[in-house]
C-alpha cells in the first residue's frame, strides 16, 4: 500500500477570489462583503443591488492591487471590460 499518500497538497478545486462587492445595508442587515472570482459575476451581483436599491452603499474592489471598479456613492463605474 505505500505510495498512494501524496506528501504534495492537491492544488485548490476553486480559484481564488479576485473581486469583493462591499456593501451597505439598512439596520438590522448592516455591510456585507462578498467575493467573486469571475468579474461578471461581480459586476452583476453590484449591478443588482444599485437596480434594487437594497444598499446605501456600493463598492467593487479588485482583490490583487486594491483599485476600485464600481463605486455607488462616488460615482465610478468602471466598464466591465477593464476588470
Amino acid at each position: 500500500m505505500s505510495g498512494w499518500q501524496h506528501s504534495v497538497p492537491l492544488p485548490p478545486v476553486w480559484p481564488p477570489d479576485r473581486f469583493e462587492v462591499r456593501s451597505t445595508r439598512p439596520i438590522p442587515d448592516g455591510g456585507a462583503a462578498d467575493r467573486y472570482h469571475l468579474p461578471r459575476t461581480a459586476h452583476e451581483a453590484a449591478t443588482r443591488l444599485r437596480d434594487v436599491r437594497f444598499a446605501t452603499q456600493i463598492q467593487v474592489v479588485r482583490i490583487e492591487d486594491g483599485v476600485t471598479l464600481f463605486d455607488l456613492v462616488a460615482g465610478v463605474e468602471v466598464p466591465l471590460e477593464r476588470w
